[in-house]
């Protein structure tokens, strides 16, 4: 995080893009009540299969790692500061910069309609969910079992930021956020008031509200992102302490932090190069138009994201496309591109069409992989073709046996051919064999769905979920897919 570390783990998507597969990646949380209604038609069929869904914020290929990695890795890691730093400010921020330049240092004085003045929107810490409902549900012995870090465990530095993120401890990593990031003077309590920046101070912002947004924490995270605005107050470069920087350009917001808040109004209601003449070498112009070419990319798939997020899948197909002819993409990023156009189709209940895709021979490899055999179950699914579907899911099983997202529609396919027993079984299989992996919020909401189809009685096997949750997974999960009413 601060210009020190080592550059593979400046970027807060690492933590998310290269993890094991999970709620993020893999699963989609059923959207309606009626969840298990086989009378449901296509479109909403697909939906509750389609393991893309609800993956904003995080890369709508991700089941897929092939799309270019440059895209996907830290703009520390392989770009220099000339280029990654570059960004054009207002002709107002640029007034304001020019006249701090010809100024003798520390006598600029602004307005505070022309500074950056965030702060915390939360005091104190945010409690651990699933620890609160062990000592509502159960007893102090079973929350004595609960072993996993809080932010009071870890260095309070990067390093015990990184290590809560590694563990799965989301809230806990936000906690620690705070207290780093009230050292630069912006706690709570502190928005609308004036404090300086760093590129440090900025990559704790977006790591926080990185992570606010995985949790799903729309309201503060709306609070304490809007004083940011676009990212163009004079404070936002690094022109504005010549004290600290001299001269050196640019602004000190990286470019990932800029996508995120692009991205928050679709986390709530309302949806609603500095341009100077330096002389560049053909290489580092090459580089410079490499990295905006990727960047251009990661904003087309973000807007795809939400899209979909959105159900305006139409707008999504368009993007696709279009992202199909705009880059120099490898064959089995093409196939990607071609199979998530395909999935649009069948959520828009365009099945001929969607079948034509993905079964477009062109591109297609010798041997079938595990997204094919998806698109074929997935295919089945919309045609109310159960059987023909779990066969291709289990199929697709074999070849990656720790896939949850597999596990997952297969079980949905046997609730769907009346086997709930059957459907049971396989969810409570899974967990046992690995439970960190598939204590995710739909399939515990699916197996507490499939308890009370089955017995009004149900409250005991949920408890046993909860001391799952309690020995096994971080603070991140959100205890309502238990169904408990506290």
């Amino acid at each position: 995080m601060s210009e020190d570390t080592d550059v593979k783990t400046t970027d807060i998507s690492r933590y998310f893009d290269n993890a094991a597969r999970t709620i993020f990646d893999d699963i989609v949380t059923p959207n309606q009540e009626n969840y298990f209604n086989a009378e449901s038609d296509s479109e909403d069929n697909i939906s509750r299969f389609n393991p893309l869904l609800n993956c904003a914020a995080i890369d709508f290929f991700s089941e897929d790692s092939t799309l270019d990695e440059s895209d996907r890795t830290s703009d520390h890691a392989m770009y220099s500061d000339l280029h990654r730093d570059t960004w054009i400010p207002s002709e107002r921020t640029r007034k304001i910069l020019r006249s701090i330049a010809t100024s003798a240092v520390g006598t600029a004085f602004l307005e505070r309609d022309n500074l950056t003045m965030p702060g915390l929107a939360l005091q104190g810490d945010m409690p651990d969910l699933v620890k609160t409902a062990v000592a509502h549900f159960l007893s102090e012995d079973e929350k004595m079992q609960r072993s996993v870090l809080t932010a009071s465990d870890v260095t309070q530095d990067e390093r015990g930021l990184r290590k809560l993120i590694q563990t799965g401890c989301y809230r806990a990593a936000i906690n620690l956020s705070g207290r780093l990031i009230s050292i630069y003077a912006q706690g709570y309590g502190k928005i609308n008031q004036p404090s300086k920046h760093t590129p440090h101070s900025l990559q704790l912002w977006y790591t926080r509200l990185s992570l606010l947004a995985k949790l799903k924490q729309n309201d503060l995270l709306e609070k304490e992102s809007k004083p940011f605005g676009d990212l163009d107050k004079p404070d936002m470069y690094f022109t504005f302490y010549p004290e600290l920087y001299g001269t050196r350009p640019g602004s000190m917001a990286t470019f990932a932090f800029r996508l995120l808040l692009a991205e928050v109004s679709y986390y709530y209601d309302g949806f609603t190069g500095e341009g100077s003449d330096v002389k560049v070498t053909d290489i580092e112009r090459n580089d410079a138009t490499r990295l905006w070419t990727g960047r251009r990319s990661r904003v087309l798939i973000s807007i795809v994201n939400c899209a979909a997020g959105m159900k305006n899948y139409t707008l999504a197909i368009d993007i696709l496309e279009k992202l199909c002819k705009s880059h120099c993409w490898t064959t089995e990023q093409l196939r990607i591109f071609q199979s998530s156009i395909g999935r649009m189709h069948l959520f828009l209940g365009d099945i001929s069409i969607a079948e034509a895709l993905l079964n477009n021979k062109i591109i297609r490899s010798n041997s079938t992989t595990i997204r094919e055999l998806v698109d074929r179950g997935l295919i089945a699914v919309a045609k109310n073709s159960f059987q023909e579907a779990f066969n291709y899911f289990q199929t697709a099983s074999k070849m990656d046996p720790s896939n949850v997202m597999l596990l997952n529609n297969m079980s949905v396919c046997l609730l769907y051919t009346g086997q709930l027993k059957a459907a049971v079984h396989m969810y409570e299989n899974a967990v046992a064999r690995n439970p960190t992996k598939s204590l995710q919020e739909p399939i515990l909401l699916n197996m507490c769905t499939s308890y009370e189809l089955h017995t009004n009685h149900c409250k005991q096997t949920k408890l046993h979920l909860l001391r799952q949750l309690n020995r096994h997974k971080g603070d991140a999960i959100d205890i309502q897919c238990l169904k408990l009413g506290m």
